[in-house]
């Protein structure tokens, strides 16, 4: 009786010390969460440099291998980067001055179709004034409020440009590091927590840069093919479209439905009343995203990423509001790398579990019911040839774990 006593006491101790870990390690979470908003003006640059490294380190690993000096590869990667930057800063500055320059023409257009679509309504629909305004009615003066945004854009520059020194400082540090790192956690750690340590941050590098590297080609795929529409439809600023579309896609969902509509709604702008060409538009972009955002996409990133779409949802909208729009950049590449850090510790793998798609679990589950199905099938079989039917529990346990079910 003691001795039930002394283990019921350790049961409740036990428990009561996992509850208080458990409290913990949520409070660890919370704190370095708003740690991390607080503090997004430096650790977000970080997290761009970190996941650019990913990037570029099969770079680095291919020029290693063909005995390319460690500082000479460095400053091609480096050239690389920076050469991205500039082209990136390049179309941006030329598709800003381009939309500062037509603004007028297209505010003057909005007008005419505000004056359209009011018509119509008025025609249409009873209870409507002869005078009625659809951008009047929201009383948003849209021309003031564009035009405020692009000429700001010029007092921005400073702050992206600090913003993208740090990450280059960063990311050449971090290539600098990338010989000495793994040595250093070698022993800093005994020897199979440095393998398990540096097995999981293999995986995690590997997986970013497929990712990203695959999520590049697609977006590409994409920006080029919204390019060619605006080209072949005399849609403006082709190459506009054709950037957002290749940046924007790096969102997922969210990103492809905001680039499909505002290209539908520069076709309205633009086209009015000519719906042909309005509807034209729209099916060429909604086909595009369809084929490359629903079909080829996932079937790609389907091989290297296992998350749940709903995951996927919830972690957009979860960095971006920790991190803003560059949280969404970066949202799936972080809900990978928990999922692989999850998978390695095994007090979380059922995080890891919740985490995935569950098509391997789906498909394990119906296996092990089919094959309950049969083991009770055959027992009932032999219970109804030796009359002993009902006498068996046909409730069967079967244990988790390929090769692991028998029948006894």
């Amino acid at each position: 009786m003691c001795f039930t006593l002394f283990d019921m006491k350790d049961e409740l101790n036990t428990a009561y010390l996992r509850q208080i870990r458990t409290v913990m390690v949520l409070a660890v979470i919370v704190l370095a969460l708003f740690v991390l908003k607080a503090t997004s003006e430096v650790t977000l640059p970080v997290a761009f440099a970190l996941f650019l490294f990913a990037f570029v380190n099969p770079i680095m690993e291919r020029l290693t291998k063909f005995r390319v000096p460690s500082g000479v590869a460095i400053l091609l990667v480096m050239v690389l980067v920076v050469s991205l930057f500039l082209v990136v800063a390049y179309f941006l500055g030329i598709m800003v001055n381009m939309l500062i320059a037509k603004l007028p023409y297209y505010a003057e257009r909005v007008k005419s179709v505000d004056a359209l679509l009011s018509a119509y309504a008025v025609e249409y629909i009873d209870d409507i004034p002869a005078n009625f305004s659809l951008i009047g009615s929201l009383n948003v003066d849209w021309y003031s409020i564009l035009m405020s945004w692009l000429t700001s854009i010029s007092s921005r520059v400073l702050s992206l440009l600090s913003d993208v020194m740090i990450i280059l400082i960063t990311l050449m540090f971090l290539l600098l590091e990338r010989s000495t790192f793994m040595p250093k956690v070698s022993v800093a750690l005994d020897r199979e927590r440095g393998q398990k340590f540096s097995s999981m941050l293999g995986r995690i590098n590997r997986q970013i840069a497929k990712y990203l590297s695959l999520k590049a080609v697609i977006s590409l795929a994409t920006g080029v093919c919204f390019y060619l529409t605006a080209l072949v439809t005399g849609l403006d600023f082709a190459l506009l479209w054709g950037f957002l579309a290749f940046v924007l896609n790096f969102i997922p969902t969210i990103g492809s439905i905001v680039v499909t509509g505002l290209t539908i709604m520069m076709a309205v702008i633009q086209f009015t009343p000519n719906w042909v060409m309005i509807v034209y538009v729209a099916v060429l972009t909604i086909s595009i995203e369809m084929v490359l955002g629903n079909i080829i996409d996932p079937r790609i990133q389907g091989v290297q990423l296992n998350i749940s779409p709903l995951m996927i949802l919830i972690s957009l909208s979860f960095w971006g509001y920790i991190w803003g729009i560059a949280g969404m950049f970066l949202a799936v590449p972080i809900m990978s790398i928990i999922q692989i850090v999850c998978l390695t510790v095994p007090s979380l793998k059922p995080v890891a579990i919740i985490l995935s798609s569950g098509k391997s679990y789906v498909r394990e589950y119906r296996e092990k019911e089919a094959l309950k199905k049969t083991i009770v099938r055959k027992r009932r079989s032999r219970a109804a040839e030796s009359g002993t039917m009902g006498d068996r529990n046909d409730d069967i346990i079967l244990p988790v774990g390929p090769n692991s079910i028998e029948e006894k």
